[in-house]
């Protein structure tokens, strides 16, 4: 992963979850600048504060991930790199996505469990699609070079866990998903029952009457059978512009 990610001599990294500092140490073989690393175990202060104390670059904060102030990292982040704790790997995301509306990290690679990877890559029209892997592709562009098998690991956890690797446009338009409340409002309510239409969804989320949501719908040449994982991006960007859902949301 430290490989992968070419950290320049410019660059500022967030590590999250760096446990005993396996990823920590190879991070810091890079040029980079400053390494900011959170973690909630004070049990690993034995591991990780030699560490720090041999490379200044190095910043250690103790606390949970998903509740950390990231916008209080001065300089912020250019880049994140982390093995996430896999039972957080939703919530962390949404919290850096939140904590940087402009100016924040322009990359992120981050190891999570193979199923985890495959709704953050699937992005809009798959049966794979969630409410975070399209507000990423919104953003910029995400993938999953690799999948990484429990075998790698040790103790052997019972899941394989797989790389995904994202890379954010830099325009304040792309960097604002996270932090608009109708995008975040419209794809929560859009996905409420993930198998029902959006008829169905939009009726039981906002209350709105099933024959005006099918008018909207058909405004966007979408038929009321629509179901929220068929929808492509530009179609979940369309109807973020439409006037005739807002007095809904």
């Amino acid at each position: 992963m430290a490989e992968r990610a070419a950290l320049a001599a410019s660059d500022t990294v967030l590590e999250i979850g760096p446990g005993r500092g396996a990823l920590t140490k190879e991070i810091l073989k890079s040029p980079c600048e400053r390494l900011y690393a959170v973690e909630l175990d004070q049990k690993l202060k034995g591991d990780l504060a030699p560490i720090a104390l041999r490379d200044s670059r190095l910043s250690l904060y103790w606390d949970d991930a998903v509740l950390f102030d990231y916008s209080s990292l001065s300089p912020p982040p250019t880049h994140v790199i982390a093995n996430l704790p896999y039972h957080i790997t939703t919530p962390v995301i949404w919290a850096l996505l939140e904590s940087f509306p402009s100016g924040g990290p322009r990359y992120m690679l981050l190891m999570v469990q193979k199923e985890a990877a495959a709704r953050l890559v699937a992005g809009a029209a798959s049966r794979e699609s969630c409410p975070l892997g399209i507000t990423l592709s919104a953003m910029g562009q995400v993938s999953s070079p690799r999948q990484v098998s429990r075998g790698a690991f040790s103790p052997v956890p019972r899941v394989d866990s797989a790389i995904v690797e994202a890379r954010f446009d830099c325009g304040d338009g792309t960097r604002g998903y996270a932090n608009d409340k109708k995008w975040r409002r419209l794809l929560a309510g859009s996905f409420a029952q993930r198998r029902k239409t959006l008829v169905n969804n939009w009726a039981g989320s906002f209350g709105m009457p099933r024959e005006h949501a099918a008018g909207i719908l058909a405004t966007h040449s979408l038929g009321p059978r629509s179901r929220p994982e068929e929808l492509p991006l530009c179609a979940w960007l369309a109807l973020l512009r439409d006037e005739k859902i807002s007095g809904f949301m």
